[in-house]
Parts: structure tokens; sequence; C-alpha cells
């Protein structure tokens, strides 16, 4: 009987693998282990840069500073406009136009941007995304300062 492989030599293959298996098993075990010690510095750093950043300033300084940039952007993106309009000043609103027609095969359409006036009030899009960020900006600012 013809053997292709004697038993000591599948042993020693057998053994081989067996020992880089295990071998890539503990480098990955240790690059784990170095991983959650520096995430643990940086988690330090982190903690140890807010504190020095609460130690710093006045709490009340920033908060009127947010304050005042809030308020600044309600008045003059959505209040003045709104003043504008009851005092009969003219009011430019950029648009598209689109001119033209689309045929078979061929499109004649363009699109311009024209500044249109507008008489009254206007509530646009930016205007409700403006008033959402604010309300987003003192909620989350508040929650962060409660956790």
């Amino acid at each position: 009987m013809v053997e292709f492989m004697s038993f000591e030599i599948l042993n020693l293959l057998g053994s081989s693998l067996l020992g880089g298996i295990m071998q890539i098993m503990g480098a990955r075990a240790n690059a784990q282990q170095e991983q959650q010690k520096m995430l643990m510095q940086r988690a330090d750093f982190v903690e140890k840069s807010r504190d020095k950043i609460r130690e710093m300033g006045n709490p009340n300084f920033f908060s009127m500073t947010r304050r005042i940039i809030a308020l600044t952007c309600i008045f003059s993106i959505i209040l003045l406009p709104m003043l504008a309009g009851l005092f009969q000043v003219p009011i430019y609103i950029q648009t598209e136009v689109t001119t033209g027609s689309d045929w078979f095969l061929f499109s004649t359409e363009t699109t311009n941007t024209v500044w249109k006036e507008v008489h009254g009030m206007p509530f646009l899009e930016m205007h409700k995304n403006v008033v959402i960020s604010i309300i987003g900006l003192y909620m989350g600012s508040s929650i962060s300062k409660n956790s």
C-alpha cells in the first residue's frame, strides 16, 4: 500500500497550522487590548478638555452669546422682511423662471434666475428652516447641559 502522507507529516502540518492560527488570535487579542487602552486615554483626554472649557469661561457669557446670535438671526431674517411688508417697502425675491418647450427629441427649455417684487409679508421655506435650526440649537444645548 502506498502512503501519500505519513502520520508524522500530517501531525507536523496540523501543528503548524494550529500554531499559526493561535498566533493570529493572540495578535488580534493584543490589538484589541491596545485599542481599548487608547480609547480609554482618548476618553480621559476629552473629559479633561471639557473640564478645562467649563472652568475657563462663564457659562452665562456663552448662553448670552447664543441668545444674541439667535435673536439677530430672527430679527434680520424673519422680522425685518415682515416689518418691511407692513410699511409697503418693496421686497425682492429670487426665483427661477423656465421658458421654452420640450419637444419629442429636442428641448428648448431654459431656466433663468430673476428677481421679482413681492408685496405683503413673505414667509419662505428658508424662514421655516432658520426657525427650526434655532429651536434645535436651544433644545440641543439644554439637553447636553442637563446630562
